[in-house]
C-alpha cells in the first residue's frame, strides 16, 4: 500500500498544451504529479505506473467533480519584485489561480542595482529607496529562499537598472562603449546569478535615449545563457508599427528569443493598428522565436506621465506623494479643484500613479485571440488604488473572454496561461499536468469563474477559484490564503 500527499479525483483535467479536457484523478507526493489517470481505465496515461495507482492512501484528497483541474496560472508579466517579500501570502495572485511570476519587467527590477541617488521613471513603480537592496540577483534569491513566498518568482534583469548603474544617473543620452560594456558584465553576472533574461521600458525616462544599437548589444548577451528578451516597446501609440519593426530588427540581430510585453495600441487614432503589429509579428514568428503578451482590460496603468495623458480618453489618479487622498480620483476633476490646467495638476500631484483608458475592444480582442498571445497583469501592488487587472486578469479571461464571449475554447485560455508561458520563458516542468512536473494547479468551477475587481473597487477576489496549490501545497481554499509559503526561485535552463 502506497501512502501520498494529495489525490485529487473525479477531474475534468485541461493539462495546459491546448489538448481536449479530459477525465482524470491526480496524484501528488513531495511537491511533484506522479499519476494522472482514470481509476476505471488506469492505463489511460502511463501504463508504467499501474503497479502503484491501484493501491495507495492519500493524507489529504479533494473531490473535484464538475471542476476543472489545469495547471497553475503563470503571470508572466508582473512588478511583483518587492511584492512577494512585503504580502508574502500574495493574495491578489493565488485568489486568481497564478502559481507563479515572472517579475522584472518593463525595465525595472529590484535586482541588480546599487546606485543610491534620485531614481527616474518609471523605476518608483517598485518602491522608496530602501527596497533598492539587492546588488546583485543572487542576494535576491538568498532573500527569498530564506522568506519565500505563496508562488514561485522568477526574475529579469531590467535595462534601466543596468543603464542607471553604469551611467552614474546621467541617462538622457546613449550610452558610450565603456558603459555598455560595464552593462554587458553585470548583465552577464545577474544571468549566471539565476535572472532569467533582459526586459527593457524603452517608452520611459530611464530609457528613451538608449538607440536600438545599444540594446542590441546587450540582447546579444542572451543566447549564450539561453536568456529571454521582453521589451515595453519605445512607442505603443501613433508609432506602434515602428516600434514593432525596431523589435523585430532586435531579434533578428541579437538571434534572441523575444515576447512584447502587454501589447496594445494606444489613444484613438491608432485603434486597429493591430491588424499591421500582428501579420508582421506573424510573419516575423517564421523565422525568429517572437511572442507577445497582454492583459484583457482597455485600460493600462503606470506613473502619471504628461504624454501618456495627451493620448488617454480619461485618467485616474491611482496615488500621489503629494496628495494621497487623490487616489482614485478623475484627473480632470482634479484639475477644476486645484483651479489649474491638466498640465499644472500633474506637477502639483508627481510623483504619482494613473490608469489610462486609451485601447479599444477590437484591438484587445485581435491581441487576445492571436495564437502567440500570452497573458500578464501587468498589475502595480504599490498602487493604493491599484487597476482591476491586479486582482482579475486570469478569472476574466476564463470567463469573459472564454465563457461568456466565446473569443477562444477554455483549453486554448488555459494554455495562454500556461503550458505557453512555460516553454516561451524557459520554466522547466511547469506549465503542464504531467507525470514528473512540479504540482502547480488549480482547481476552478468552470460555470462560475469570473473577475470582480472593477476600476471603482479593484481589490476583490474573483469568484470560482477553489484550490491553488504550489509545489504540492495548498495556498488557497475557502475563498482565502493559507499559511504555505512554498513558492521556489525558478531559473529558466532550456527552452523548448
Amino acid at each position: 500500500m502506497f501512502n501520498y500527499d494529495l489525490h485529487i479525483k473525479n477531474a475534468e483535467v485541461i493539462d495546459g498544451t491546448g489538448a481536449p479536457k479530459f477525465k482524470a484523478d491526480i496524484i501528488v507526493d513531495k511537491g511533484k504529479i506522479i499519476g494522472v489517470f482514470n481509476p476505471d481505465n488506469v492505463d489511460i496515461r502511463d501504463p508504467s505506473e499501474n503497479h502503484f495507482l491501484s493501491n495507495f492512501t492519500a493524507k489529504n484528497s479533494v473531490n473535484a467533480i464538475n471542476m476543472i483541474v489545469s495547471p497553475g496560472f503563470i503571470d508572466v508579466h508582473t512588478h511583483d519584485d518587492e511584492n512577494v517579500f512585503k504580502d508574502p501570502s500574495l493574495s491578489s495572485k493565488v485568489s486568481q489561480g497564478v502559481t507563479t511570476c515572472i517579475a522584472g519587467n518593463c525595465g525595472i527590477s529590484l535586482a541588480p542595482f546599487s546606485y543610491k541617488g534620485d531614481v527616474p521613471d518609471p523605476i518608483a513603480l517598485l518602491g522608496k529607496s530602501e527596497v533598492f537592496r539587492f546588488p546583485r540577483v543572487k542576494d535576491y534569491k538568498k532573500e527569498f529562499q530564506s522568506k519565500p513566498s505563496s508562488v514561485n518568482i522568477a526574475l529579469l534583469t531590467g535595462h534601466s537598472m543596468l543603464r542607471v548603474d553604469a551611467m552614474n544617473g546621467d541617462f538622457d543620452r546613449p550610452a558610450n562603449s565603456k558603459e555598455i560594456k560595464s552593462m554587458i558584465f553585470a548583465l552577464e553576472t545577474a544571468l549566471e546569478d539565476g535572472s532569467i533574461g533582459l526586459s527593457t521600458g524603452l517608452a520611459y525616462p530611464a530609457a528613451k535615449a538608449s538607440p536600438t544599437s545599444e540594446i542590441i548589444e546587450l540582447a546579444k548577451v542572451l543566447p549564450k545563457f539561453n536568456g529571454i528578451f521582453t521589451t515595453h516597446m519605445r512607442n505603443e501609440g501613433v508609432d506602434v508599427v515602428k516600434s514593432v519593426q525596431e523589435t523585430i530588427e532586435i531579434t533578428n540581430d541579437a538571434k534572441v528569443r523575444t515576447v512584447i510585453s502587454h501589447h496594445k495600441c494606444a489613444g484613438r487614432t491608432n485603434w486597429g493598428k493591430s491588424i499591421d503589429t500582428l501579420k508582421l509579428i506573424n510573419e516575423a514568428k517564421q523565422n525568429n522565436f517572437l511572442d507577445l503578451d497582454c492583459y484583457p482590460y482597455t485600460a493600462s496603468s503606470t506613473m502619471l506621465l504628461k504624454d501618456f495623458v495627451k493620448r488617454a480618453d480619461k485618467v485616474l489618479v491611482t496615488w500621489s506623494d503629494n496628495y494621497p487622498e487623490v487616489s482614485g480620483q478623475d484627473l480632470n476633476d482634479l484639475a477644476i479643484k486645484f483651479g489649474c490646467n491638466i498640465s499644472d495638476t500633474i506637477d502639483k500631484l508627481y510623483p504619482a500613479g494613473a490608469i489610462y483608458f486609451q485601447m479599444g475592444d477590437d484591438d484587445l480582442n485581435r491581441i487576445l485571440k492571436f495564437p502567440g498571445s500570452m497573458i500578464g497583469s501587468d498589475g502595480i501592488p504599490g498602487d493604493k488604488h491599484p487597476h482591476p487587472r491586479l486582482w482579475g486578469t486570469f478569472p476574466r479571461v476564463l470567463g469573459k473572454y472564454s465563457r461568456n464571449m466565446k473569443l477562444f475554447s477554455l483549453e486554448e485560455a488555459v494554455y495562454k496561461m500556461t503550458g505557453k508561458s512555460a516553454s516561451v520563458f524557459g520554466l522547466e516542468e511547469r506549465g503542464v499536468i504531467k507525470v514528473g512536473n512540479y504540482a502547480d494547479l488549480v482547481i476552478f468551477n468552470p460555470e462560475t469563474v469570473n473577475d470582480k475587481a472593477s476600476y471603482e473597487t479593484p481589490k476583490l477576489h474573483s469568484d470560482g477559484i477553489e484550490y491553488v496549490f504550489v509545489n504540492g501545497k495548498l495556498v488557497w481554499k475557502d475563498d482565502n490564503p493559507t499559511d504555505d509559503r512554498p513558492g521556489m526561485f525558478l531559473s529558466g535552463k532550456s527552452f523548448n
